[in-house]
């Protein structure tokens, strides 16, 4: 299975129009998003971003290739379970 499809099977949902990057997206919750771009190339990059409707507020990188090289699944997995992890809860979520 290649590596765009394991990050769809996170959760990751494709944009309904076309971008440049083919970029992903997955719904945090409170407006916030994650959205991972050209998914295995050398100019892959995930970022966080809050948005109002369509206008992004706010956007920080998380990972790029350039300074971290590729990302791999278990690291966005590992990204996921800290943002959605909430302080009241008991135990941390996790995805298998």
């Amino acid at each position: 299975m290649n590596k765009r499809q394991q990050i769809k099977d996170l959760g990751f949902q494709e944009l309904p129009h076309k971008t440049i990057g083919e970029s992903l997206v997955f719904p945090l919750g409170r407006n916030r998003h994650l959205s991972f771009s050209n998914i295995g190339e050398p100019n892959e990059f995930l970022v966080i971003y809050e948005a109002e409707g369509k206008e992004i507020t706010d956007c920080v990188i998380l990972r790029n290739y350039d300074y971290d090289g590729y990302t791999t699944v278990e690291e966005v997995k590992q990204l996921i379970n800290l943002l959605e992890w909430k302080k009241e809860d008991t135990h941390q979520p996790s995805i298998q």
